[in-house]
C-alpha cells in the first residue's frame, strides 16, 4: 500500500485542522516527503499519458524556428490536431466544453473574429466599433435579466469580461471595494453555498475576503436559515448560483436576496451557466425561480455569453443594479507618466474580435433562436433524467435539476462508472464532496441518437462494475483519492503537478 492510499483509507476521518497540523508535520520530514514525492511522480506519468497525446507524433518546438516554417505546414499541423480532436465533441461525447458546435456558426464566428482581430477595446477612439459592441452586448443580456422590470426602477449596467471567472472577480471586488469605502469594513466576508463555483474562492484569494460557506440541503440547494444565521457586521455579500455547476440545481434566489435586502448586503446571482437557459425556459413555460435584477435585492449577476450564448470562448457579462455600484469596480490612474490610464475589467489590452463575434451571435440567434435551443436542451435532459430514474435503479440523478444531470450511487463506485464511460468515448465531469459526475447538456447533446446513447453506454457501465467491482484505472483511483484523503494540500500538490504538466514541451 502506498503512503497516499494508507493516509486515504486510514486517516480518511481526521477533521480538517487536526489534518492539516498533522500534514504540516509529515512534509518536514525529509524520508516522508520524498515518499510523497515518488508518489505523485507516478501520478504526473499516469497524467502525462492522456495530457501529452502527441508526444512523439509531432515535432517540438522548445524554441525559435531558425527560419520561419512555412505558413501551409503550420496550417497542416494546426488542421491534423483539429481533426484529431473535434470527433468527440461533434459527436456530442463531450460535457459542456463546446455549446453550439455547428460547423455553419463556427465558420461564421470565425469571419467575424478575422475581420476584427486586430482591434482594442483599450483604444476605443481607434476602435469606437468595439465600444458599439460591448455596449449592445451588455444591453441586449440585461433586457432579458430584468431592465426595464424593477420595482425601483434601476438602469441596469454592466461590463463584458474574458469569462465567468472573471466576471465573478470582477464583482467580488466590486463589493469589497464598495463596503471599504461605504462602511469601513477591512475584514470583509462573503458568504456563499459550498457548492458555489470555485471562481469565488479564487476570489477570495485574490482580494483577501474571508469566506462563510453555507451546506446546502438534501436537495443540494442552499440552507437558507444557514445563510441568515451567518451574516456579520463584515458581511459584504451574499452569492446564490442560478444554477450550481456541481449538480444543476437552483438555489431559493428570491429568499436569499430579500434577506441579503432587508440587511443592506449585495446580493449576488451567479449565473454564468444558466444566464441563457433560465429566462428562456421561463417563457417556455418551466418551472424556474425568477433569479433575477427583477427581485429587488439581488445587485449583480454574472452570465456567460460564451457558454449557452453561443458565442466563441473568451467573453463573459457582469450586470449591476446600477452605475454607482459599478464605478467600484473601474480602475484610474490620474498620476501615471505615460498618461491618463483607465479601464473598466482586469486587462488592460483585450481582442475585440471575440466582442464582435459575441454581439453577432446575440443578432443572429435572436430571442425565437435561444428559445429554439433551450427547449431542444431541456427535453433532450428531460429524457436522460426521466429514463435513467426509471430504468437504472443503481444510479440516483442528484436534486432536481432541468439540464445539468448530477449522477451519484450508493451501489456502486461512480468513478468506475466514470471510468468506463470515458472508455466509451464520453468526457464527463467527475465531481466530489459528494462522490458523482455530471452531464451539462448543450446543442450538441441534442443531436438525434445522442440522449440514447448516453443511456445505452450508461447501463453497459453499471453492468460491467457490478461484475467487475474494484476494477480501477484511468482517472478513478485519483478521483477516489482526492474523494478521501484529508490531507488537502496533497491534493493541491497533484493539482499542480497536472499544471507543471500541461506546460511541459
Amino acid at each position: 500500500m502506498s503512503a497516499i492510499d494508507f493516509i486515504s483509507q486510514k486517516l480518511s476521518w481526521l477533521p480538517k485542522p487536526i489534518a492539516r497540523f498533522f500534514e504540516n508535520k509529515m512534509k518536514a520530514v525529509p524520508a516522508v516527503q520524498e515518499m510523497i514525492n515518488k508518489e505523485n511522480d507516478k501520478i504526473a506519468a499516469s497524467l502525462e499519458k492522456s495530457l501529452k497525446p502527441y508526444a512523439g507524433k509531432f515535432e517540438k518546438y522548445g524554441s525559435l524556428p531558425k527560419e520561419g516554417l512555412e505558413k501551409e505546414k503550420v496550417m497542416a499541423l494546426i488542421q491534423e490536431m483539429i481533426d484529431m480532436e473535434s470527433s468527440r465533441w461533434r459527436d456530442g461525447y463531450v460535457s459542456g466544453g463546446i455549446y453550439h458546435g455547428a460547423q455553419e456558426h463556427i465558420d461564421f464566428l470565425n469571419k467575424v473574429y478575422a475581420l476584427n482581430s486586430q482591434s482594442n477595446p483599450l483604444h476605443a477612439d481607434i476602435f469606437p466599433s468595439n465600444s458599439k459592441y460591448e455596449s449592445e452586448i451588455v444591453a441586449m443580456v440585461a433586457s432579458f435579466m430584468g431592465q426595464g422590470k424593477t420595482t425601483d426602477g434601476s438602469n441596469i449596467v454592466g461590463c463584458v469580461s474574458s469569462g465567468g471567472t472573471e466576471s465573478i472577480l470582477l464583482a467580488m471586488k466590486t463589493y469589497r471595494d464598495r463596503a471599504r469605502a461605504e462602511k469601513g469594513i477591512t475584514e470583509p466576508e462573503m458568504i456563499l453555498p459550498n457548492s458555489a463555483h470555485v471562481a469565488f474562492d479564487k476570489a477570495a484569494h485574490y482580494f483577501g475576503i474571508k469566506q462563510i460557506k453555507i451546506e446546502v440541503k438534501d436537495d443540494f440547494t442552499v440552507d437558507v436559515e444557514a445563510v441568515k444565521k451567518a451574516i456579520t457586521k463584515n458581511t459584504i455579500i451574499i452569492v446564490g448560483s442560478a444554477p450550481c455547476f456541481p449538480h444543476g440545481v437552483i438555489d431559493d434566489i428570491p429568499t436569499l436576496s430579500e434577506i441579503a435586502f432587508e440587511q443592506g448586503i449585495g446580493f449576488h446571482t451567479d449565473a454564468c451557466l444558466g444566464g441563457f437557459i433560465v429566462p428562456f425556459a421561463e417563457k417556455l413555460g418551466y418551472d424556474v425561480p425568477v433569479v433575477d435584477f427583477r427581485l429587488r435585492g439581488v445587485t449583480s449577476i454574472s452570465i456567460d455569453t460564451h457558454k449557452y450564448g453561443y458565442a466563441a470562448k473568451g467573453t463573459s457579462v457582469v450586470l449591476y443594479r446600477n452605475e454607482k455600484i459599478r464605478h467600484y469596480q473601474y480602475f484610474t490612474a490620474t498620476e501615471w507618466p505615460g498618461g491618463l490610464y483607465f479601464s473598466p475589467t482586469l486587462a488592460g489590452s483585450r481582442n475585440g474580435g471575440l466582442s464582435a463575434a459575441c454581439w453577432a451571435t446575440l443578432l443572429t440567434m435572436g430571442e425565437e433562436g435561444y428559445l429554439r435551443a433551450t427547449k431542444a436542451i431541456l427535453e433532450a435532459a428531460k429524457y436522460v433524467k426521466e429514463t435513467v430514474k426509471a430504468e437504472i435503479p443503481d444510479l440516483q440523478i442528484m436534486g432536481n435539476p432541468l439540464w445539468v444531470l448530477a449522477i451519484k450511487s450508493d451501489a456502486l463506485n461512480i468513478y468506475e462508472v466514470l471510468d468506463f464511460m470515458s472508455h466509451k468515448g464520453w468526457s464527463l465531469n467527475g465531481l466530489h464532496k459528494p462522490s458523482c459526475f455530471h452531464l451539462a447538456f448543450t446543442l450538441r447533446q441534442t443531436l438525434p441518437g445522442v440522449p440514447e446513447r448516453f443511456v445505452s453506454d450508461l447501463k453497459e457501465a453499471v453492468a460491467f462494475v457490478k461484475t467487475n467491482p474494484g476494477k480501477e484505472d484511468g482517472m478513478a483511483p485519483i478521483y477516489g483519492m482526492a474523494a478521501t484523503l484529508p490531507f488537502r494540500g496533497l491534493v493541491s500538490d497533484i493539482l499542480k503537478k497536472y499544471m507543471d504538466i500541461i506546460y511541459k514541451v
